[in-house]
């Protein structure tokens, strides 16, 4: 009996500190940072949103929905940014990604690269219309979490 109990701890010990078959890798967790970046969207989850950003004065997007200077810097500039976006009615636009990529550049940095779709419902205008956009992230992991530093959106120019 008292080999039996020994015999189960050592197999707990050994389970509990070795790696995990189901542990994601760096680039599942990059790409969960896109797809959460969606639902945020979709959702107007702006807790998730701000959760998934580098809260920095160094953050910066480069954005085609942006009038005038298309570069914004700055996490406080970007929440009230992505604040104002929020108070749109759930539904009215909806996003989504195709062909997601995911570079790493470092065990610590990494490029996500997407066709980023995005969907105006009515009763936002008479009929639905979608844009197509390049979208590009740079992730860092900061503090144990990866955090979006950097956006680029460009349209796709209609043919």
């Amino acid at each position: 009996m008292e080999v039996s109990i020994s015999s189960f701890f050592l197999l707990v010990f050994c389970l509990s500190v070795a790696p995990s078959a189901m542990a994601a890798s760096a680039e599942d967790e990059v790409l969960q940072v896109m797809t959460n970046w969606f639902k945020a969207q979709n959702t107007n989850d702006y807790e998730l949103m701000s959760s998934l950003w580098w809260h920095s004065p160094k953050t910066s997007q480069f954005s085609p929905w942006k009038s005038g200077a298309f570069l914004t810097e700055g996490w406080d500039v970007l929440a009230e940014d992505f604040k104002s976006f929020y108070k749109v009615p759930i539904g009215t636009y909806t996003h989504s990604v195709r062909h997601p990529k995911v570079m790493m550049l470092g065990d610590n940095v990494a490029i996500t690269t997407g066709y980023n779709v995005g969907t105006v419902n009515p009763p936002a205008v008479k009929e639905q219309t979608t844009a197509l956009v390049r979208g590009t992230f740079v992730v860092q992991k900061i503090g144990g979490k990866w955090l979006i530093v950097y956006e680029h959106s460009s349209m796709i120019p209609e043919k």
